[in-house]
This record gives structure tokens, C-alpha cells and sequence, in this order.
């Protein structure tokens, strides 16, 4: 970890209610989605995306993604479009493959 800047290790009380709060709606939003009548290759692709906007937040604000060196943060820049690609072969096979 990088603490160059003399900062605390942990985000502020504020900083992790609001990350809390996104995550619990993101949440809701996942499960009121598992309700709608939608084809299963959009099922896939919305779960997946709202997944990885979660996993985002929690990097970003628990691990300190945020306050890294920038090779940390490329490194973790690369994971993310790995993880978009992998997202995107699955909702492709969902959809040709009829779920």
C-alpha cells in the first residue's frame, strides 16, 4: 500500500456509509431484476454489470485502489477489461445458446 500521503489506511465513516448504501441498493437492484420478464441473455448481462460496478466500489474504497501507485491501479485497469470481455463472451453464449 502506498501512504505516502500520511492518510489513514481505512476510508472515513462517510466515505464507507455512502459505498454501504450503494451497495445495498445496487443489491436490491439485482434481486428486484431476477422479477422482470426479460430474455436470459439480458438477465446475464445486467447481473454481470452490476456485479462489477459492486466489485468496483469495493476496490476502489476497501482495498485503496484509489490511493495506489499507478502501476497497481493499471494492473487492476487490466483485470477490469479482462473481466468486461469474460462478461461479454458469457452474455454472447447465453444468448446464442438460448439460456
Amino acid at each position: 500500500m502506498n501512504h505516502r500521503d500520511g492518510s489513514s489506511p481505512a476510508p472515513s465513516v462517510g466515505a464507507a456509509l455512502v459505498v454501504l448504501s450503494a451497495l445495498l441498493i445496487l443489491t436490491a437492484t439485482t434481486v428486484g431484476l431476477a422479477f422482470l420478464e426479460l430474455p436470459p441473455a439480458v438477465h446475464v448481462g445486467l447481473a454481470l454489470t452490476i456485479a462489477a460496478i459492486k466489485a468496483a466500489l469495493v476496490a476502489a474504497v476497501f482495498m485503496h485502489l484509489l490511493r495506489e501507485a499507478p502501476a497497481t491501479r493499471l494492473v487492476a485497469l487490466m483485470a477490469a477489461v479482462l473481466l468486461a470481455i469474460f462478461m461479454l463472451m458469457v452474455t454472447v453464449d447465453v444468448r446464442h445458446l438460448g439460456g
